[in-house]
């Protein structure tokens, strides 16, 4: 990604960008690089270890969901219809994801 940054983004690799950025932006860095990848992944590890994959993967689905939520919530972002329809796609697949379907015994 980094290497990708550098051919596609050079304007954001100027000393400039490094030496006139807030305080505000190197702690919200600082929160995703650090506290947000840690507790994100010890807790995933977490779930890891006590269910299967297969039970805890689909709810890897979930990260878009609560990230627009957390956005209209937070910076008050606008939700337009794509989002919900969007949201509502992927609540109903990991839905019938988890739903246990009851198979008829075949008769002999």
């Amino acid at each position: 990604m980094t290497l990708s940054s550098l051919i596609f983004e050079t304007d954001a690799w100027q000393l400039v960008t490094f030496t006139e950025a807030s305080l505000k932006s190197w702690l919200s860095l600082g929160f995703i690089v650090y506290v947000s990848t840690l507790i994100g992944f010890g807790l995933w590890a977490h779930l890891l270890s006590q269910n299967t994959a297969s039970k805890v993967v689909p709810f890897a689905l979930l990260v878009p969901v609560f990230g627009m939520t957390t956005s209209v919530l937070l910076t008050g972002e606008v939700v337009t219809w794509w989002k919900m329809l969007a949201m509502m796609l992927i609540l109903s697949g990991l839905v019938l994801a988890n739903i246990k379907m009851q198979r008829k015994p075949q008769l002999a």
